[in-house]
């Protein structure tokens, strides 16, 4: 309270605010004045076409194709299962518990678009049990990719080679 007001002036009874004097747009007489010329039709412009996207690659096979040979010790490809092959044992009444959902890592917690369970520790991340169960476990797939998830053939850095420049 002691210190000084920056403005003076009258102080207002009414709860109405001033009126604002409108003013009024370009003047109509300026316009109709002005001569442009007449504009030649135009043609309406096209909506510009969209980049025709690649097709989504085909899904994976979700079981192992008859006939492909499974290397000994090869890991199911599943997440979170960690089944291994053996030569010579039955795939009968083999159980593949996985994760069919993708990784979560959001501010310090890791886990499962499947499932609720989160942790904090990455250690514990890798041994979070699968939530779902299929039958049999995913060792090479349709055999069209190998482990690591490039295509056969494919260069070891997975970058396509070109054979010709135009």
């Amino acid at each position: 309270m002691t210190i000084e007001p920056c403005t003076e002036g009258k102080h207002s009874t009414t709860d109405l605010p001033p009126k604002i004097e409108k003013k009024e747009a370009a003047d109509p007489p300026l316009l109709e004045t002005a001569s442009f010329p007449d504009p030649a039709p135009r043609a309406p412009i096209a909506a510009p076409q969209a980049a025709p996207t690649p097709p989504p690659p085909a899904p994976e096979s979700d079981e192992d194709e008859e006939g492909i040979e499974i290397p000994e010790g090869r890991v199911c490809r599943r997440k979170a299962c960690g089944g291994t092959y053996k030569k010579g044992a039955s795939r009968e009444g083999e159980k593949c518990t996985h994760h069919p959902g993708a990784p979560i890592f959001h501010e310090g917690s890791k886990g499962y678009t499947c499932c609720k369970r989160r942790v904090l520790e990455f250690d514990q991340f890798l041994k979070i049990e699968g939530c779902k169960t299929k039958d049999r476990h995913l060792f090479v797939g349709s055999g069209t990719k190998d482990a690591a998830g490039k295509a056969k053939g494919s260069p070891a850095g997975g970058e396509e080679v070109l054979e010709t420049v135009r």
